[in-house]
């Protein structure tokens, strides 16, 4: 599976797609990762922030679509975000099947669920900084509530 989400990132993540009018994540090629398998997302994300290594910029945790429910990772990211975020940490997860749609165009990796760990600063300078250069001008406000603003509260 870890060559099928480098591939994603090669080549949808990291290059202009005509339709959504931009590059989706200007960084991820260029953002040092780790891949990790696991069963036991919980665990793995416990695992990942005590073990943390600013050598790393993202790490990616992937799992069988059938392991979780929807509503079963958004309960176990909201949780782990609760107690990471005040230490400068952040999980976006990405559910096969919750589509996430921006400027109509379907973001999700769709081969099984993704959670991205990494640090909240870090993440948040490099929106601000794509703020700062237009790139959120075409979302809604609805799309920026979710993957965005919602960091910034903390």
């Amino acid at each position: 599976m870890k060559e099928d989400i480098i591939q994603w990132i090669n080549e949808f993540v990291s290059v202009h797609n005509e339709e959504y009018g931009q590059t989706p994540c200007p960084y991820a090629k260029d953002a040092l990762t780790r891949y990790e398998e696991t069963e036991d997302l919980g665990q793995s994300l416990a695992d990942t922030i005590n073990n943390w290594s600013d050598d790393v910029h993202v790490v990616v945790i992937h799992t069988a679509t059938e392991n979780y429910t929807v509503n079963e990772l958004r309960g176990i990211i909201s949780k782990f975000n609760q107690v990471a975020m005040p230490n400068d940490f952040v999980a976006l997860e990405d559910h096969p099947e919750d589509s996430e749609i921006i400027n109509g165009v379907k973001m999700n990796f769709g081969k099984c669920i993704l959670v991205l760990v990494q640090r909240l600063s870090k993440l948040n300078e490099g929106s601000t900084i794509l703020r700062d250069k237009g790139y959120y001008n075409m979302w809604s406000q609805e799309n920026l509530d979710d993957v965005v603003d919602w960091r910034f509260d903390w």
